[in-house]
């Protein structure tokens, strides 16, 4: 249900009692659920995402802190030797990475990223995986269950993952449930979790955590905010936080 307002909108209680087959007082009682945990928003009828939860558009985000995004996927891309077996997920930073690993040999990318396939799509010698899925237009990615099946197939020796917001006490956030659920399956299914955002996501405003920074091995960021608080989060994580500052 989460998955299909996000992905078509708002949903009336009527129409998705009939899609699945469910009694009306089921599908109220499973919103009502869904509501008090801060995943969706009930109006008279039917149910919406929660107000002020979306996501910008992956256009605008695209050019926001372009050249941090850069020197992290440059990084990352050094991290990744030929040869190895990569998810790369959701998120405009992970599509930057695609583009640094596109001189790569021999690897084999499973994604659900719409931007990614395209990027590698005249890069003959890397094999790429595209999940199926509901597509959300606004983010040019794939969602749901079709996607989290298809990354089981696989055990990848790198995940690379964004994040909608990064909080010291929460770990990695983001804006829908259905998003969490992804980047939830390629953590779990990676030798090594590499984690990029930039400075930015400490300010951010998400609402559906993901995990916590000790399920990741590293994060890769052009800078750290100037927060006890957060220093001594990722201490205490484990988790190794690679520097990504100006090249100048």
């Amino acid at each position: 249900m989460l998955t299909l307002i996000e992905a078509e909108g708002a949903q009336y209680i009527e129409q998705l009692a009939a899609r699945y087959e469910l009694t009306t007082q089921t599908i109220r009682r499973d919103i009502n659920a869904l509501c008090d945990l801060g995943y969706a928003r009930r109006f008279h009828g039917g149910v919406d995402v929660p107000v002020g939860a979306r996501n910008i558009s992956v256009n605008a985000r695209a050019a926001l802190n372009s050249d941090a995004k850069q020197r992290i996927a440059r990084r990352v891309a050094e991290a990744i030797p030929d040869g190895s077996t990569v998810f790369l997920g959701i998120g405009t930073t992970v599509q930057f990475v695609a583009t640094a690993l596109r001189d790569h040999k021999s690897l084999r990318v499973v994604t659900n990223n719409m931007d990614v396939a395209l990027t590698l799509s005249d890069a003959p010698q890397i094999e790429v995986h595209m999940t199926g899925g509901i597509m959300r237009h606004n983010d040019r990615d794939v969602v749901g269950a079709d996607v989290l099946h298809y990354f089981d197939k696989f055990y990848a020796s790198h995940a690379v993952i964004g994040a909608g917001a990064l909080n010291a006490g929460k770990g990695i956030l983001d804006y829908s449930y259905s998003e969490a659920q992804v980047t939830m399956k390629l953590v779990e299914n990676a030798r090594q979790q590499f984690l990029v955002a930039d400075m930015s996501k400490w300010s951010r405003d998400a609402s559906v955590r993901v995990v916590p920074f000790s399920a990741v091995s590293h994060f890769f960021t052009d800078a750290l905010p100037d927060q006890d608080r957060v220093q001594k989060s990722l201490e205490t994580s484990g988790i190794r936080v690679e520097l990504c500052g100006s090249d100048l």
